[in-house]
């Protein structure tokens, strides 16, 4: 009878360290949720102030005027084609109304323009070789 308490004794305690085990694997192996995803939106900086700009999209292009507009009256003109960006968290010095632009972001939050914040940018050249070569 002793053997017998003896060998469930055994055999629970090794059942209990498998599993604790299996715990500390499961724990060091990184996670899915903690990978950053980012979506990525082109258009022509229509706007910019301190920290926030107007990322104009849909290849809309604005007028030569469009760019002296208030805040206020280029949201109400273009605001179906608008993404309000907040350009807090990247280095914004070199950025220009009237330029094109590619911006990175994990969320548009769902507004009237949307809003996302700028984890990176790039600007685009419409010309890059052609007029460098002649």
């Amino acid at each position: 009878m002793n053997i017998f308490k003896v060998s469930i004794l055994v055999y629970t305690l090794f059942l209990v360290g498998c599993v604790h085990n299996n715990e500390k694997k499961l724990n060091t192996e990184p996670s899915i949720e903690t990978k950053e995803t980012l979506f990525s939106a082109k258009g022509i900086l229509l706007h910019k102030e301190k920290n926030t700009g107007l990322l104009l999209i849909n290849n809309k292009t604005p007028k030569k005027n469009d760019y002296l507009l208030e805040l206020n009256t280029l949201v109400d003109k273009y605001s179906s084609d608008l993404i309000v960006i907040d350009l807090s968290k990247v280095n914004k010095k070199k950025l220009k109304p009237g330029q094109r632009i590619e911006i990175w972001f994990e969320e548009l939050k769902e507004s009237n323009p949307p809003k996302t914040t700028v984890k990176k940018y790039k600007t685009i050249t419409l010309f890059p070789l052609i007029f460098q070569l002649s």
